[in-house]
């Protein structure tokens, strides 16, 4: 269900991000000019855009064909033979003569018409015109899958999209109904939401504390480290601040560089596009100071990407020390579960055995528990945990688990044995029961025989009010996995790490006397243990992750072909029709390309889905290398994904160009070809891509997840609780934001390889999204995520490589600059490019040479700078006291032998989110991890009711007083004025006194003094 749900989730978020940038990048310069920043807009190109036709002519006349620059306003330079101008897409400011015919027929040129009053061949403005008539606005001869109207020419696919459109609106008008009549369906099953959401409230993560609350929003989860989260989750939000921080002052450096170049005049012509009806105006103005200006900013430019690609290569490398050392640190101060097990391998595979223990024959943990004990390492041995053969018994041991936990629910709630209702009645039984499938009620919770016989006797004598019989526990439960095998591998949890350590120094003998048993230490938490992966060896997963990957190329080819084919021949169709980039500017050509990106949206999440199943299909021992996997297959697939669309992206920048036989030359040479591809690239990148998805992910999250399946499951009575409780239930945490981090940084940094001051805007609104992200992350893992465990640091080091793609770009970027896309390399002609003049392979042996010595760096260098640390010495005992997770209880097939075969009371409880109040204390089976029920969470509307209903209290209490000084006020003021009049008069009424004071005192002496001094003489 988590996986129905994720895709539908990604499918809903992505209805118009994605698809929205590819209705935008068919947008001009001039339409894009409204988000610009007021900032006087300037692009230069690279280097003297002039090497080629730098030849003024003076006055005097151009040879035909000749390249030459902008003449002087009024002039005319053509000889009569040629007798018009058109633009040479090659340079900035270049034209050449050409004749009428050739105005009109010029090969890899949009249809023009002679203007015999300029002198200039003017361009056609009807979109599908393949020959235009000496009226601009009149066609007489429209391309191939265009009809011909009346002098316009109207595309054949309209008929198409119409009758999609048509078909488009019956599904939505649907869906809305569904909704509606779905929100009014009457409640007949409230019961089973309340256990639902109480389900959901415990499964979140909580304080370990005595009132057990959630953590604050305010928790500042770069530095505090969460244990129910593990050190994966530290590690994760400090990977996202450090984007935060590097976008930050990429934007900085590159705003600084725009400051700087806020005065050089003289490029604004690089922002049109060459066959602009303004072009030829502002080429007149460009002079041999503005060729220098250009200058000046190609050199700012090249020398702000070698600082920022150093900056970036070296903070990147700093950056991962420090992730390790934190990994280090935090670990070293925790004790954690896997500080006391050992991984034994070597044992026979053997069999379940009889249901129940024998008189006579132990059980296989309590025999592996006496031969360790009986070995050198002694009574430090606390027990062992088997891993079993899940592979075709994980549903069914899943299910017994399941019976168990409603029974454990039932009874802590006191509502009785289990009973299942009868489903509604269907409107519809034609159709298929889509909502079934979605709650899941199909697969409904098995009600054994005796539990029916209670159900009977509850109905006739009225139920207990807390059962405590344990018919539903026995070794009939378990009957059908007496064949079940080991896999010859065991857990062996000690009572302290340094009893683990000396047990890694001292070898045991064989098993039985025949099998030799190796062991190894383990660096994860019994929390990320896939238990059904223990019966694969390294080989075979070798093989599946092959033919997973085998899979995934084939399916991205089938994709290629189904979805990014008739996406790119529809892009290819109106590319190579003049003026069709003008038409589709308005509503139906957004709409037509919000239609065609869906359609690559849902490649996409087949594509995700895909790496996801392989992941899963090649059977990890652990959570974080299964996820690691994911995440690395999907930024791939995502990547081939972002350049195959940059290829159209290019060719549609042609067509921003007016040009659709542009070749490579002047992708490097014409800046304005450069600025075309800067458009088209922000539009694919800003907002669809690297904002909008984000934003829309809480409330499609919030919506899909939680109010349409709480509807279903109140409009159902056949939904039982434990049924509603997996529906409603969180979804984990996942580090997948890893791979999208690292698009969004490939993304933007492809920015470089172009030339514009309006770079540092970009950056800007990386960081936008980068804090969007870290705020909407640290929100969803604090609230809406159930407790998810990432116990290493194996992710954040697959991303600290990842991190080479983006630097390896910014190496790209800059040998771009500096060997062709600044220098304007002379003599660069079609069938030469890649021959004579290599640029671009120099750019793909600069990216490859960073990416080897980066990966070296990373792999040799790096881990000299980190110190291991011995964790904290600490028992088992203390651990398993505040943690509901263990060794034990994380085996699903110990937990049910716990159950059914051994029958202990209490009995290992599986661990699973929203269950730690079922777990009890139990000496004899080192069980000892007991804490009460989590705090009820109020909803999310409560709270906001609650903050708003506090905050007008105390608005309240506050206007009250305001009123009763007001209301105060004459009475204090008469007070106030009394008070400063009885001073003033008593200040007046003492001013002789004073006044005569002081000149006695100013003649230096008084009567008094006079006289004793003259009886003292």
């Amino acid at each position: 269900m988590g996986c129905l749900q994720r895709l539908l989730l990604r499918l809903f978020l992505q209805l118009i991000l994605v698809s929205h940038a590819s209705g935008v990048v068919v947008k001009s310069s001039h339409v894009s000019r409204s988000w610009r920043p007021k900032l006087k807009g300037r692009l230069f190109g690279a280097g003297n855009t002039a090497e080629k036709g730098d030849k003024k002519l003076g006055g005097k006349e151009a040879t035909c064909f000749e390249t030459f620059r902008a003449p002087e306003k009024g002039s005319r330079v053509c000889p009569s033979q040629c007798p018009f101008m058109q633009y040479d897409l090659t340079g900035v400011c270049l034209y050449r003569c050409v004749t009428a015919d050739q105005c009109m027929n010029a090969p890899g040129m949009p249809p023009s018409i002679p203007d015999a009053e300029s002198g200039i061949c003017g361009l056609c403005k009807v979109p599908g015109c393949e020959q235009c008539a000496l009226n601009a606005n009149k066609c007489v001869k429209c391309e191939v899958g265009y009809d011909f109207d009346d002098g316009w020419c109207l595309p054949r696919t309209r008929w198409t999209w119409r009758v999609f459109y048509v078909v488009l609106g019956i599904v939505v008008v649907s869906a809305v109904a569904w909704l509606v009549q779905l929100a009014r369906r009457p409640v007949v099953n409230q019961i089973a939401v309340d256990a639902a959401l109480m389900h959901r409230s415990r499964s979140k993560i909580h304080n370990e504390d005595e009132e057990r609350r959630l953590y604050p929003l305010r928790t500042n989860l770069c530095s505090e480290f969460i244990p129910q989260g593990g050190i994966g989750v530290l590690l994760h939000f400090r990977f996202q601040r450090a984007t935060v921080h590097w976008a930050l002052l990429v934007a900085m450096i590159m705003g600084y560089v725009a400051f700087k170049d806020y005065s050089l005049e003289g490029v604004s012509v690089m922002e049109l596009e060459p066959q602009h009806e303004e072009v030829f105006e502002t080429c007149l103005s460009l002079d041999s100071e503005d060729r220098m200006d250009m200058e000046i900013m190609r050199r700012h430019f090249l020398y702000a990407t070698a600082f920022i690609y150093i900056v970036s290569f070296v903070g990147a490398l700093l950056f991962a020390i420090n992730q390790r050392r934190a990994f280090v640190e935090a670990t070293a101060g925790v004790a954690t579960m896997s500080n006391f097990a050992l991984f034994c391998q070597g044992f026979p595979r053997e069999p379940w055995g009889p249901a129940a223990p024998q008189q006579g024959r132990e059980g296989l943990e309590d025999e592996y528990t006496k031969f360790f004990r009986d070995s050198p390492w002694g009574d430090s041995v606390l027990g062992v945990s088997i891993a079993w053969d899940l592979h075709d018994r994980r549903e069914e041991v899943v299910e017994v688990l399941d019976n168990a936990i409603a029974r454990m629910e039932a009874e802590h709630r006191g509502d009785g044995p289990v009973s299942l209702q009868p489903p509604p009645a269907r409107s519809c039984p034609c159709l298929p029961d889509i909502e079934s499938k979605l709650l899941g009620v199909e697969s409904s919770v098995r009600v054994p025989p005796r539990e029916e016989e209670e159900a009977a006797e509850d109905a006739e004598n009225g139920p207990p009010a807390r059962r405590t019989s344990r018919s539903w526990r026995g070794p009939a439960f378990v009957e059908r996995f007496t064949d079940m095998e080991t896999t010859g591998g065991v857990f062996v949890i000690f009572d302290t790490h340094d009893d683990l350590l000396k047990a890694v120094q001292t070898p045991v003998p064989k098993f039985r006397g025949t099998h030799a048993i190796r062991v190894q230490q383990v660096d994860y938490e019994p929390a990320t243990v896939l238990w059904d992966g223990f019966n694969v060896t390294r080989s075979q997963r070798v093989m599946h992750v092959l033919k997973g990957l085998v899979c995934l190329m084939v399916l991205m080819l089938v994709w290629a072909v189904v979805f990014w084919g008739p996406y790119a021949y529809y892009v290819l169709s109106w590319a190579k029709v003049a003026g069709s980039v003008s038409a589709l500017k308005g509503f139906s050509g957004i709409l037509e390309s919000t239609v065609l990106g869906l359609l690559i949206t849902v490649g996409n999440q087949l594509v995700y889905a895909a790496c996801t199943s392989i992941a899963t299909g090649s059977r990890f021992l652990t959570t974080d290398s299964r996820d690691k996997m994911a995440v690395v297959l999907y930024t791939f697939a995502v990547s081939l994904n972002i350049f195959l669309d940059l290829a159209l992206l290019t060719y549609m920048a042609h067509g921003f160009q007016q040009d659709s036989g542009m070749d490579e030359e002047a992708l490097v040479r014409n800046p304005s070809m450069q600025h075309a591809l800067f458009v088209q690239l922000v539009a694919y990148i800003y907002p669809g891509t690297i904002l909008l998805p984000f934003l829309l992910e809480p409330l499609a999250m919030c919506f899909v997840n939680f109010y349409i399946f709480s509807w279903l499951i109140r409009s159902r009575p056949d939904v039982t609780k434990l049924q509603a409780e997996k529906c409603l239930e969180c979804a984990p945490f996942d580090l997948n934001r890893y791979g999208d981090i690292i698009v969004n940084m490939v993304l933007c940094n492809l920015i470089f390889f172009l030339t514009s001051v309006k770079i540092w805007w970009m950056f800007a609104q990386l960081v936008t999204s980068c804090v969007v992200i870290c705020a909407w992350d640290q929100y969803r893992f604090l609230r809406e995520c159930k407790r998810t465990e990432f116990a290493t640091n194996k992710m954040d080091v697959c991303a600290q490589y990842l991190t080479i793609f983006p630097c390896a770009v910014l190496a790209g970027g800059l040998a771009f600059k500096y060997q062709g896309g600044q220098a304007m390399v002379k003599g660069w002609g079609r069938d030469t490019f890649l021959h004579e003049r290599s640029e671009w392979l120099y750019v793909a042996e600069a990216m490859l040479a960073h990416v080897v010595v980066h990966s070296l760096l990373l792999y040799f260098v790096v881990p000299l700078f980190v110190r291991q640390v011995d964790p904290q010495p600490c028992t088992y005992v203390e651990v398993a006291e505040k943690s509901s997770c263990n060794w034990f209880n994380a085996n699903p097939v110990h937990c049910m032998r716990s159950l059914h075969y051994y029958c202990h009371d209490p009995p290992h409880i599986i661990d699973l989110p929203g269950r730690a109040h079922l777990h009890k204390v139990n000496h004899d089976i080192h069980a000892y991890y007991e804490a009460p029920d989590f705090e009820e969470e109020e909803s999310f509307l409560s709270q906001v009711f609650s903050k708003a209903s506090e905050s007008f209290e105390e608005a309240k209490i506050m206007m009250h007083d305001a009123k009763l000084r007001v209301a105060s006020f004459p009475h204090r003021a008469k007070e106030e004025v009394a008070r400063v009049s009885n001073e003033t008069i008593a200040r007046v009424a003492s001013f002789p006194r004073n006044a005569s004071e002081a000149m006695r005192s100013s003649t230096g002496s008084s009567p008094a003094s006079t006289s004793r001094s003259s009886r003292a003489g």
